[in-house]
């Protein structure tokens, strides 16, 4: 499909219902994705405090406000950004978007910056932490250029590999470490460095299974910067280096322990898989690659939450130790 096929969803001609309202603010919130965010948040946690009784706090529930209203802030940015693309293959984003109104969401992206700063505010007081506040605001900033120009990470070739690194992890488990009471350490910085290789070697799986719609509105990710065989390599090569990376650090922290044989498990899954995905689209023709490859892209909801929840089972033992 075309660009110029594209229509946007008909604005509702009747007011929307409050029920329906809640249900549009969520969507474009990508709540789906809840479980896999607490999971980024709870690893630099267990791993820098040095007691279980910190995540018993208030101040540490508003840490956890924070940080997923900044991930809200960069869902919601995507959607109003995307919201033409997703009315042909995403239908329920952009229904969403059209459906609230796009003053609406602008509304909502700007209410939720202005409270995510407020509480960056109030948190950089309560530790002393000062980097963090020009921390959060700088995420904020990068994370809705991941969608917009004039960076526009998204459609930056290979440059979205760091982009999408940066925004959904490294950034979000530095904001949480500068935002409770514990150590930013060597092998903590590993451990979030690697975890942000290994999760985007996962999900480049998924950008590989975007390519027609990329294609049709002339988005230049990383995969089709590379072509879809390269891409895989790369992908391939993220998880190793990512995967083993976090491995030692966490090993470094804690020594071994049985809570460490999930993380293991997963990650080795994961590589095994995505490495099994590039030899399967090697020598084929794009339509016969992406035929192979689509079926074999619903396992990343699988990898990224089994990843991410093991390598959090490592942290708690070592917490736990």
């Amino acid at each position: 499909m075309s660009v110029e096929e594209v229509r946007a969803p008909a604005a509702p001609t009747t007011p929307l219902s409050a029920g329906r309202r809640l249900l549009y603010s969520i969507r474009i919130r990508r709540v789906e994705y809840l479980a896999v965010m607490l999971a980024i948040y709870s690893i630099p946690t267990l791993l820098s405090v040095d007691s279980a009784s910190t995540l018993a706090t208030l101040d540490f529930a508003l840490v956890i406000v924070m940080a997923l209203s900044v991930m809200h802030f960069i869902d919601m940015t995507n959607a109003y950004a995307d919201r033409d693309v997703d009315a042909v293959y995403k239908t329920r984003l952009s229904e969403a978007v059209y459906g609230l109104g796009l003053r609406n969401v602008r509304v909502q992206i700007a209410v939720t910056g202005v409270a995510v700063l407020a509480l960056a505010t109030y948190h950089t007081f309560r530790t002393g932490n000062w980097d963090l506040l020009p921390l959060v605001a700088f995420t904020l900033y990068i994370g809705a250029q991941y969608s917009i120009p004039p960076i526009h990470l998204k459609n930056s070739g290979v440059w979205q590999i760091p982009g999408l690194a940066a925004v959904l992890l490294w950034l979000p488990m530095l904001i949480v470490v500068r935002s409770i009471p514990g150590d930013l350490s060597w092998p903590l910085l590993a451990v979030i460095a690697g975890f942000g290789l290994n999760q985007v070697g996962i999900v480049m799986v998924n950008t590989a299974e975007d390519w027609p719609e990329d294609a049709a509105f002339d988005i230049n990710t990383c995969v089709r910067a590379l072509g879809l065989t390269r891409a895989m390599a790369v992908a391939t090569g993220l998880i190793a280096v990512g995967g083993t990376t976090v491995c030692v650090a966490v090993l470094s922290l804690g020594g071994f322990t049985w809570g460490a044989v999930p993380m293991v498990a997963a990650i080795a899954f994961a590589l095994f898989h995505v490495s099994g995905t590039w030899r399967g689209v090697r020598g084929k023709p794009l339509e016969d690659a992406l035929a192979f490859l689509r079926p074999r892209a619903k396992f990343v909801p699988l990898q990224v939450a089994s990843t991410g929840w093991g390598t959090v089972i490592a942290a708690a033992f070592v917490l736990a130790g």
